[in-house]
């Protein structure tokens, strides 16, 4: 009988390290748990892994270049929250 790797969560990090293991170990069995319906929601509710804006970039208009998708959305967002268009490197460093 061969590796057998069981991952718990299906999320981001759970399939990543599924791939992980499979490209590591080709002859394994790998078992991905996931206690809701699916897997990757979290990912499909962001868009596809957009939700995390970490670009270092301080103009709104040049940082939603990065994201095609949605980015009238999130600039609308971004100027809403920010009052003006531009951050200090030292706002968003105080943001994590």
């Amino acid at each position: 009988m061969g590796k057998r790797v069981v991952i718990i969560g299906g999320g981001a990090a759970g399939y990543f390290a599924a791939i992980a293991c499979a490209e590591a170990n080709p002859e394994a069995e790998i078992i991905l748990l996931e206690k809701g319906k699916d897997v990757l929601g979290k990912v499909l509710i962001s868009g596809g892994g957009r939700c995390n804006v970490t670009h270092a970039c301080f103009d709104p208009r040049e940082l939603v270049t990065f994201y095609p998708r949605g980015s009238r959305e999130l600039l609308g967002r971004l100027i809403s929250f920010n009052r003006g268009t531009r951050w200090s490197g030292s706002q968003i460093e105080g943001w994590s």
